[in-house]
């Protein structure tokens, strides 16, 4: 989808004196497993639209950010990415403009395609100026602070459809990273794969 475009380089992170903080993280890392969730766990992220916004969304955020996307896997309810940021502190940034704007995204595909009952879900959770809440509250972040927790991680995300029954074979699942890291096709979406 991508595969044309410029991407960053793996560079070692580099650290000051401040600590980010970020809910339960109080850390000077750059590494981190996200998980955000549907409402309701709403299997929104079975259609083809929902999951094209959230891979064009990754995509921009990444360039935006100057980060790496090391894994990732979109489920039908939720998605786990491992991303690398140039500074800790930019997790707050990027985690608020990716969900806000996937979520400003989908609900607006979610309120010109579904039908009015079913948008109950999303309005009922709603908060603030928002008329919809796509996303389950906040997203979780967790630090990646060694390479044996980096590669748990990984693999993690790659397991999670053969876990849930989705498929078979992790290779099955089109939107996971797996692809990228056994197969070395980055033709879906570009993984900065380590390893």
């Amino acid at each position: 989808m991508f595969r044309d475009a410029p991407v960053p380089k793996r560079t070692k992170c580099t650290y000051n004196e401040r600590t980010m903080k970020w809910k339960n993280l109080a850390a000077e890392t750059c590494t981190f497993f996200i998980t955000g969730t549907i409402s309701e766990w709403q299997p929104l992220l079975l259609q083809d639209r929902p999951r094209q916004i959230v891979l064009q969304d990754l995509d921009f955020f990444r360039r935006k950010y100057s980060a790496l996307i090391l894994a990732f896997v979109i489920m039908p309810e939720h998605y786990h990415i491992v991303i690398e940021l140039r500074r800790p502190e930019d997790l707050h940034s990027w985690l608020r403009d990716f969900q806000s704007h996937t979520a400003h995204e989908l609900a607006r595909y979610i309120s010109e395609t579904l039908p009015e009952g079913d948008l109950r879900v999303y309005r009922q959770h709603a908060n603030g100026k928002a008329k919809m809440a796509v996303w389950k509250e906040q997203a979780r972040a967790e630090l990646i602070l060694t390479q044996p927790v980096l590669d748990q991680k990984i693999n993690y995300i790659h397991d999670n459809p053969l876990r849930r029954g989705l498929v078979d074979c992790p290779g099955d699942w089109p939107l996971s990273s797996w692809r990228n890291y056994e197969l070395d096709d980055q033709t879906h979406f570009y993984v900065d794969t380590i390893g």
